[in-house]
C-alpha cells in the first residue's frame, strides 16, 4: 500500500509521497504525484491538477485527493474541487478534515447552490446530472449562471423549472402540489400565472382536481444581462454612410488637385500669350477677342479654363458626398444604439389537470 505524508498546516502547501512498494503503479503514482508538488509549489496549479489527478486514478488515497482538490480549486475549477473536498471528508481516512473544510468553504464561494424540495422520492436532475433523490440531505452546488432543474415522481409526473443563481447564493427551488414556484422573488414584473380550466362536472371529481392541481411557472428568472435587439437597418446605414463619406472625400482630394494642376496650366499659358502680345507690342488683351496669330494657344487656354471649372464642380459634389454620408453615419450610430430594444424572455406554464378516465398536463409557452 502507498502511504503518502499528511499536506503541510500552512496552506497551499501539498502532501509529499513515500511508498513501501515497489510495484509499477506504486512507482508511477508515486512519480506523479511529485510532479504534481513540484507544479503546485511553482504556482502551476494547472499542471498540478493534471498530475494528481493521474496520482490518484493510480492510487485513491485521500492524501493524493486532498491535493486534488486544492490544486482544482487554485486553477479555477470550482466545481470539481467543491465535489473532492466533500468526498474527502466522507472518507474516514482522511485526517485533514479542518483543511479540506475550509477548501469547501472557499469553493462554494464561487459557487452557488440549489435547495431543491420535492414530493418523497423524486428524482432530481440539474441540466444532464441526476444528482439524487428528495429528500436531499443538502443544497446542490452548481456553476454560477444559468440552469435547468427537473424532478420525475415515482409515477413518472415530471416538472420543470429553469433558474438562475448567482456566486455564494443558496436558492431554494420548490416542487409540489401546493406551490406555485416564482423561483426569483426579487422580480419587479412577477409573471403571470396560468392555470388551465377544470375539465369534469362532477362536483366531487372538481374538488379533487382543484387540490390536486399545481401550476408551475417556467424559466420565471429575468436574466442577469438583458440581451437586447438592434436595429438591422441602422447598422445598414451606418456601413452606407461610412463607404459614402469615404468615397465623397476621396473623390473631393482628387479633383481639387486637378483643379490646381488645371489652373497652373491655365496661369501658365495667359502669362505665355500676355508676354508674347508684349513683345509684340501688342496691347495685352489675352484671347478676348483672339490677336492674329494666338488662335492655336487661345483654344488651349480656354480649355484649361473648362478644366478648372469642371474639376472644381467635381471636387465640390465631392465634399457635398462626404457631409452627407458622415451625417448618415453619425445618424446610423445614435439609431443603432437609441433605438435598441430589450429581447422579451420565454415563460413557460406547466399544469397536470384529470378528469374521469384521462388526465395529462396542459403545457403554455411564450417566445
Amino acid at each position: 500500500m502507498l502511504v503518502f505524508a499528511p499536506a503541510s498546516v500552512s496552506l497551499p502547501r501539498v502532501a509529499h509521497a513515500q511508498g513501501t512498494q515497489d510495484d509499477a503503479i506504486t512507482k508511477a503514482a508515486r512519480a506523479r504525484f511529485q510532479e504534481g508538488v513540484e507544479a503546485f509549489d511553482k504556482g502551476n496549479f494547472e499542471a498540478a491538477r493534471a498530475s494528481f489527478k493521474q496520482a490518484y486514478a493510480l492510487k485513491q488515497h485521500p492524501a493524493v485527493l486532498l491535493n486534488l482538490a486544492q490544486s482544482s480549486l487554485k486553477s479555477g475549477h470550482f466545481l470539481e474541487s467543491a465535489k473532492m473536498f466533500q468526498q474527502y471528508l466522507a472518507d474516514p481516512q482522511g485526517d485533514k478534515k479542518a483543511d479540506a473544510q475550509h477548501g469547501l468553504t472557499d469553493a462554494r464561494a464561487k459557487l452557488g447552490r440549489l435547495d431543491v424540495t420535492a414530493p418523497p422520492g423524486s428524482e432530481v436532475t440539474v441540466d444532464t446530472d441526476v444528482v439524487g433523490k428528495t429528500p436531499m440531505n443538502e443544497a446542490v452546488d452548481v456553476e454560477a449562471g444559468n440552469h435547468t432543474v427537473r424532478t420525475r415522481l415515482p409515477d413518472g409526473t415530471t416538472s420543470e423549472q429553469k433558474i438562475a443563481v448567482t456566486a455564494g447564493q443558496i436558492l431554494p427551488v420548490r416542487f409540489g402540489a401546493a406551490a406555485t414556484v416564482v423561483t426569483q422573488p426579487t422580480n419587479p414584473n412577477p409573471p403571470v400565472v396560468h392555470t388551465e380550466p377544470v375539465l369534469s362536472t362532477n362536483p366531487l371529481i372538481v374538488q379533487q382536481q382543484q387540490q390536486q392541481q399545481q401550476t408551475v411557472i417556467v424559466n420565471t428568472n429575468p436574466p442577469e444581462h438583458v440581451e437586447k435587439v438592434r436595429p438591422v437597418a441602422a447598422l445598414a446605414l451606418i456601413i452606407a454612410g461610412g463607404a459614402v463619406t469615404v468615397g465623397g472625400f476621396i473623390l473631393a482630394g482628387i479633383f481639387a488637385a486637378e483643379k490646381g494642376t488645371a489652373n497652373a496650366n491655365y496661369m501658365t499659358v495667359n502669362n505665355n500669350i500676355i508676354d508674347a502680345e508684349k513683345a509684340a507690342h501688342i496691347n495685352p488683351q489675352t484671347c478676348n477677342p483672339p490677336p492674329n496669330g494666338y488662335a492655336s494657344a487661345c483654344s488651349t487656354l480656354q480649355s484649361n479654363a473648362a478644366n478648372v471649372n469642371q474639376d472644381a464642380t467635381v471636387a465640390n459634389v465631392g465634399v457635398a458626398l462626404g457631409i452627407i454620408g458622415l451625417a448618415a453615419t453619425v445618424g446610423g450610430v445614435i439609431w443603432y444604439f437609441a433605438g435598441a430594444k430589450a429581447k422579451e424572455p420565454s415563460s413557460t406554464s406547466i399544469t397536470p389537470w384529470m378528469a374521469p378516465g384521462f388526465g395529462g398536463v396542459s403545457l403554455r409557452t411564450t417566445f
